[in-house]
């Protein structure tokens, strides 16, 4: 999935697997026992997270409600701000995994954007426990440059889908880098609206009646 939103949403993780921030590589963080302590601790942060906002939460807090020591917490995260940027993370992955198997490779790339569309939209209006973590994320400075980084990565995927659609005759021959950014910047706006408001209907609405509008009308309908 095409995984943008005013350069928040991640598209990948940035670190190396098996790496942490700090540069070294640990046999216990890849252990099972390891990535369990590592889970509820993101499972912990999340909860703290949309109980009391990114703000008021403390480390203290989240390190007693997973049920470890504060060590523990610094051994996987060198500080909260690290610790939501993993959660960001991992929120935006999902939904964006969950988006993805809505891809049919039969249908056109217009058709195939709307579906993609349509699933991210629906699946964060379902993460509602979530969505207050993830609108406080825009008022971070430090976590919303989490998804910047992304963002270009994210522009260079999407263009080249959207190059072969327009290749293919799916999409009208238009400039495929500004398309895209039109696109992903009308897609990061419509994210915003399902976080303030819990409701994706009428954004999905919006969205697609945008795609429509370069979609080529010869290619209406049509499967591949």
């Amino acid at each position: 999935m095409f995984n943008q939103t005013r350069g928040m949403v991640p598209l990948s993780t940035l670190s190396a697997q098996g790496r942490s921030r700090t540069g070294r590589y640990d046999v216990a963080r890849r252990s099972p026992a390891g990535q369990d302590t590592k889970e509820r601790l993101l499972k912990a942060a999340l909860d703290v997270f949309a109980e009391q906002g990114y703000q008021a939460a403390s480390v203290d807090e989240i390190a007693a409600r997973a049920g470890v020591t504060k060590g523990a917490l610094y051994y996987w995260f060198r500080d909260k701000e690290d610790l939501a940027a993993d959660v960001q993370r991992e929120l935006w992955e999902t939904i964006a995994a969950e988006a993805r198997r809505s891809i049919d490779r039969d249908a056109t790339t217009t058709d195939n954007l709307k579906l993609s569309f349509r699933a991210y939209l629906r699946s964060l209006r379902e993460h509602s426990y979530a969505r207050f973590f993830l609108r406080d994320c825009w008022a971070v400075p430090s976590l919303e440059a989490v998804g910047r980084a992304h963002h270009e990565a994210g522009v260079t995927l999407v263009q080249r889908y959207v190059e072969e659609g327009i290749a293919r005759g799916d999409l009208v021959a238009v400039d495929a880098e500004t398309l895209t950014r039109v696109l992903l910047g009308a897609f990061a706006e419509a994210t915003l609206h399902v976080l303030t408001s819990g409701t994706a209907d009428d954004a999905i609405e919006v969205v697609e009646r945008l795609v429509d509008a370069f979609s080529n009308p010869k290619r209406k309908g049509a499967r591949r």
